[in-house]
């Protein structure tokens, strides 16, 4: 079959699923589609809405499932119901045919003669990739190969998304034509670097180079040799998955330290390398015998600049001292604003953002809590999420309930600016860390993390504090 015909016949399979999607908002806005008032539409309608498309994308493939998974954290494109419905996508579907899997490793690295066995059934399949046991030099190693023709699939389905995004805009508002332009171009960039087995392995390279102090970390090993394209091998790492509480019960980890080490690592990756793991549910995170964190498939990672770092800093401080302007600037210095934003409307979402966060507990505004609070309010908003903060606020949500089922005091922001004060100013941050429960309590965290700026004042009121001033 000609490409022409192939690429035909998956335009017409993806219209079919989405031309009635588009219908239904269409009329939405106008209620005879080009004419007519608008219609209000339910919570509860949005949802069943987003089940639908739901499973239009489960049956679409691949592509639609990893745009589904993207779109589960941009709450700037979607209504909540959508990302929270979208984050259910499982991107976990039966292995390929071992005779194509077979092919793929002969033409990359050779094939599985050059180990000294090689296991056939698959242990893990997604929708990009799957991964085989083998073992090399009387070791065990996981070898993770493409998927057959899926990278000729993804190809298609963006170059169809690309000739459908006009249409699509013609149903939409200005804002969300406008966000729907840049998330398909993120899209496209994050799904081709997924499907770029040479970065992964460079990447996990760096990664590993980055945690090499680190005697709690373990990153696998790549064996370059034996990797190509579209295979990636790799040191195998047994580890227990994070969410299993009961084995990581037998093995005696304790949940609250297992915790604070993910936060601690994380508070790394963003802050200081600027390079982190942006996947990390239970598939992807472990826990060894030892204690020890491991990490696996470093195909969807993140990258934050350190003005982007910065930033975020000086944004949670201005939501605390509800300056809307320095907001504003914030947002418009990290790329996030659309060009030729209306300020009247960016500054009526932060005060609908502000006002939302008002009276909460330090607990409800962590980290996870005001990422989900900045996403409803940007909603509608002449906003555009840049990639690195779109997968930064995926990695923080996947997180919420990874770290959240071991510790419901899990609370990313803590960690972060006592991992910033480290760096600043050791003696302080260890301060912090022996303020007894009972005062932290009643002075409230919101006060130890704006602490920041002011050094040492702080560290007169912790002596203070502690009795010894």
């Amino acid at each position: 079959m000609g490409s022409r015909t192939k690429t035909a016949r998956r335009l017409f399979a993806v219209l079919c699923h989405l031309v009635p999607i588009l219908f239904v908002y269409a009329r939405d806005r106008h209620r005879f589609v080009l004419f007519g008032n608008g219609r209000e539409v339910t919570s509860e309608q949005h949802r069943r809405r987003a089940e639908g498309i739901l499973d239009s994308f489960v049956d679409l493939g691949p592509t639609f499932i990893k745009l589904g998974q993207l779109l589960s954290t941009r709450a700037d494109v979607v209504p909540r119901e959508y990302t929270e419905t979208f984050s259910e996508l499982q991107d976990d579907v039966p292995p390929a045919e071992w005779s194509e899997i077979e092919g793929i490793i002969q033409e990359d690295i050779g094939g599985t003669d050059r180990f000294d066995s090689f296991d056939t059934d698959a242990i893990n399949g997604a929708s990009l990739g799957q991964v085989h046991v083998a073992r090399f030099s009387g070791r065990r190693v996981a070898v993770k190969v493409l998927r057959p023709g899926v990278r000729e699939t993804v190809e298609t389905d963006v170059r169809l998304l690309r000739l459908l995004l006009p249409v699509f805009n013609r149903f939409v508002g200005e804002n969300t034509a406008r966000s729907a332009e840049n998330i398909v171009g993120q899209f496209e960039d994050s799904v081709m670097k997924e499907l770029d087995y040479e970065r992964e392995a460079r990447t996990l390279k760096e990664v590993r180079r980055n945690f090499a102090d680190d005697p709690d970390v373990v990153v696998p090993r790549v064996y370059p040799e034996l990797s190509g394209e579209r295979v990636v091998t790799m040191e195998y790492v047994e580890s227990i998955k994070i969410d299993d509480s009961e084995r990581l019960e037998a093995a005696g980890v304790d949940p609250k330290e297992t915790v604070r080490r993910i936060q601690q690592v994380y508070a790394k990756m963003v802050l200081e390398d600027g390079l982190f793991h942006a996947d990390p549910h239970p598939g992807n995170l472990g826990v060894d015998t030892r204690g020890r964190l491991v990490f696996y498939d470093f195909g969807l990672v993140g990258r934050i600049a350190e003005e982007t770092r910065e930033g975020l800093f000086e944004f949670y401080e201005a939501i605390q001292d509800e300056d809307v302007g320095r907001m504003t600037e914030v947002f418009e210095d990290i790329g996030v604003l659309q060009p030729g934003y209306d300020p009247d409307a960016v500054a009526d979402m932060f005060r609908v953002m502000i006002e939302d966060l008002k009276g909460k507990s330090p607990k409800e505004t962590s980290a996870q809590n005001i990422v989900t609070d900045v996403q409803d309010s940007m909603y509608g908003f002449p906003v555009q999420v840049t990639r690195e903060l779109a997968l930064l606020f995926r990695a923080i949500t996947v997180l919420e309930g990874v770290c959240g089922s071991l510790d419901e005091e899990f609370d990313f922001t803590y960690e972060a600016y006592l991992y910033v004060l480290r760096q600043e100013h050791g003696a302080v941050a260890d301060a912090i860390e022996m303020v007894p429960d009972a005062v932290r309590e009643r002075v409230g965290d919101e006060n130890l993390y704006r602490m920041k700026k002011r050094v040492e004042p702080f560290a007169e009121f912790i002596r203070e504090l502690r009795g010894e001033g």
